[in-house]
């Protein structure tokens, strides 16, 4: 499959906004469905600011998503 063809099958499956939830660490749509887990607590867990460092990987990538919506 195409980047192209990934992201139409992307945008077909995501309910717009999706959002970052810190405390379940979690990205969902705007129905509350799990998009996907943030990991990565192993690598960052020794380094300063290791809350803040996973939080912001997580809200990023919720914005990255939410770019890619199609506008109406």
């Amino acid at each position: 499959m195409t980047l192209p063809e990934q992201t139409k099958t992307l945008l077909d499956t995501l309910s717009f906004p999706v959002s970052y939830d810190q405390l379940g660490q979690s990205i969902k749509d705007a129905n509350g469905l799990l998009v996907c887990d943030v990991r990565g607590w192993g690598k960052i867990q020794f380094m300063d600011k290791a809350e803040e460092r996973h939080d912001a990987i997580g809200f990023v990538i919720a914005d990255l998503l939410n770019g890619l919506q199609p506008t109406k």
